[in-house]
């Protein structure tokens, strides 16, 4: 079994009531090592997030709303990263892209080569990946099945993330993202649906909001794997 670690949760577990950066490294090793024994890994691969992310550059109020958490951080955080990303030979900082983004391309290469993975974090945005997860914090192993997460990856991509600071389109929450869905069974089906909630809300503007929350809510396949919908297919769909 092969852990695939979301490095940026283990960091933030390690920090929580840690008084000097030798504290929360030793604190880290432990939830390392409880992880592996626990998922029973044999290997492991791990991200933590890197000092640039095309989100940004793409939305400057991109997780706009963290920046009092940012600001409570130990003044040897990033000093703690950079050792922690040094000392685990498994374990990268992630290019122009979030952590999130090579768990899941990651967890793809894995399904491709039939190898067996598990997806080690807390956020729930990582649903979109079919196959076992850990969540460390409340200690369980789930599975999420193909179905399930293409439904929730449309859902996010109508409602967006409060959690991130990606507006969606406007007013519709879980609920109403999951009426917009409801009874809808294949990929198509809900990908059209999208469309023409973006296009019943924002008409003329509905394709531009709907690729630039896209954007921001995709998480990498593979390397450079942004969303695309063709704006043929958004024409086809919203007269569909």
């Amino acid at each position: 079994m092969i852990s695939i670690i979301d490095g940026d949760v283990l960091l933030y577990m390690s920090i929580w009531n840690a008084e000097t950066k030798e504290e929360a490294k030793n604190s880290f090793k432990e939830l390392f090592t409880s992880i592996n024994e626990t998922v029973f890994a044999t290997d492991y691969v791990m991200a933590l997030g890197g000092p640039d992310n095309f989100r940004v550059d793409l939305y400057s109020e991109y997780k706009a709303n963290r920046s009092k958490s940012k600001s409570t951080r130990p003044e040897w955080f990033l000093d703690l990263k950079s050792d922690i990303a040094k000392e685990y030979e498994g374990c990268i900082l992630t290019d122009n892209c979030e952590a999130d983004d090579m768990v899941r391309v990651w967890a793809e290469e894995c399904k491709a080569a039939n190898l067996d993975a598990i997806v080690v974090s807390v956020d729930k945005d990582l649903d979109c990946i079919t196959g076992l997860h850990f969540n460390p914090r409340k200690q369980t192993i789930y599975t999420i099945e193909e179905d399930f997460a293409d439904w929730f990856y449309w859902k996010q991509i109508i409602m967006g993330d409060s959690t991130d600071n990606i507006p969606g389109i406007e007013g519709v929450g879980p609920k109403k993202a999951e009426a917009i869905l409801t009874g809808l069974t294949t990929t198509k089906e809900r990908k059209q649906a999208v469309c023409k909630a973006y296009h019943n809300k924002y008409k003329e503007e509905g394709y531009a909001y709907m690729i630039a929350n896209g954007r921001l809510i995709h998480i990498w396949r593979h390397i450079n794997d942004h969303f695309k919908i063709t704006k043929d297919y958004y024409n086809d769909a919203i007269q569909g």
